[in-house]
């Protein structure tokens, strides 16, 4: 019986073969692929570095097996040795979702658009994305994937390094590792050597049309590795502070105007509120520099009924986060005392959980305070008594 060998699944396996040939045994799937295309071609046929190139050698390869079995037996044999968890960049976007406040950026927008599809003429895409903390940087960068999802069919990839309890941030390794495991691939898969993930993610992305975003960068280190060697793949590097050196078009994004401004406030408070604060509009505008975390914040404080904007006068320096400051310091007047010392003091350390065991009545307390779930277990302090006496805050 003459096995049927589909073209739409050779293009997935020589596509997947091409883009996932990862250790030893992808290595010895890509040369026995080599050695059958050249067997069933009838010609030297030296291997794609594209995927377009793997398309085209998938509907070669297809047009020769319709009348020769042993050559199709061999292909289908081929095809079912590939194992399922071979690497595949999967396509969608991994990216969050953008904010629906969105203002202004035109023409930041625009020339990291153009920076995106340019002519690579031999150029890598890459772009460094910065400006003061708050100022937008990391909505820019959503905002720019969700308008140019249709050019990155391929997948849309975010490493967000803000959360990382280093002094210095992850290092190269840890962010390719993080990277890696937002393509798709098993842990078990992924090198332990950081020249062996560099390797792995290159493969991923070889000819592939993607976009990765590394958000809240701190050192050229941690991206230097990343820059893509493919023409299709586009690299966004965000860096909420000053740029550092990097070979990448830089774009900074500037304050927002004082029309944006107000703009943005009638977009997150609505139009009422922010006409019946008319007379604060000034010092609102002064206050928050053209910063769109402090007016997003302010504009939610418009939101309560009767609130009063509570503005200690306007904002300005060198360093621009004065006024990210002035509005987490507005925000904390606004919270009890210990509520606002616990989340200054828990912003401090890397702590996994802060927990507080539930409230126990007089029956279940014992002489010296708390019942079982108090604060003890089994004679040791729980992660939430040890937080609580550390934070000196009740419970």
């Amino acid at each position: 019986m003459l096995e049927i060998v589909a073209l739409s699944a050779l293009t997935a396996f020589l596509t997947a073969v091409g883009n996932g040939a990862a250790g030893e045994m992808g290595k010895q799937l890509l040369l026995s692929t080599g050695a059958l295309a050249r067997r069933t071609t009838g010609r030297e046929t030296p291997l794609p570095t594209s995927r377009e190139g793997w398309e085209s050698l998938a509907g070669h390869v297809h047009a020769r097996l319709g009348d020769d079995r042993r050559q199709a037996g061999e292909w289908c044999l081929l095809l079912r040795s590939l194992p399922e968890h071979a690497a595949e960049l999967p396509s969608g976007s991994g990216l969050p979702p953008a904010t629906r406040h969105f203002t202004d950026r035109k023409d930041v927008v625009k020339r990291l658009r153009r920076e995106a599809t340019r002519p690579a003429a031999g150029r890598p895409r890459v772009a460094l994305l910065y400006g003061p903390p708050g100022i937008g940087t990391t909505a820019v960068a959503l905002h720019l994937g969700a308008a140019c999802h249709a050019q990155f069919p391929d997948g849309q990839f975010y490493v967000d390094l803000r959360d990382y309890s280093g002094e210095l941030g992850p290092a190269p390794a840890a962010v390719l590792l993080r990277l890696l495991r937002q393509m798709g691939v098993e842990p078990e898969r992924i090198p332990p050597t950081e020249a062996g993930r560099e390797q792995l993610y290159r493969r991923l992305t070889a000819g592939r049309r993607a976009m990765v975003v590394v958000d809240h960068a701190s050192s050229v280190a941690q991206v230097r590795r990343l820059i893509p060697a493919t023409p299709e793949v586009f690299l966004l590097v965000v860096v909420s502070g000053p740029p550092f050196v990097l070979e990448a078009e830089p774009v900074p994004v500037p304050r927002l105007s004082d029309r944006d401004a107000l703009k943005m406030m009638r977009k997150v408070a609505g139009r009422e509120k922010v006409a019946r604060a008319k007379s604060q509009m000034p010092g609102v505008l002064a206050h928050c520099a053209g910063n769109a975390f402090a007016l997003r914040t302010t504009a939610m404080h418009l939101l309560t009924e009767d609130a009063e904007l509570d503005l200690p006068g306007p904002a300005t320096g060198a360093s621009g986060s004065e006024p990210v400051r002035a509005a987490a310091q507005t925000g904390c007047r606004r919270v009890r005392p210990e509520t606002a010392r616990l989340c200054r003091l828990t912003a401090l350390g890397g702590w996994p959980a802060i927990t507080v065991p539930p409230r126990r009545g007089r029956r279940g307390r014992r002489r010296g305070g708390g019942g079982p779930h108090a604060g003890r277990s089994g004679g040791r302090p729980t992660a939430g008594a040890s937080a609580r006496r550390a934070l000196s805050v009740p419970a």
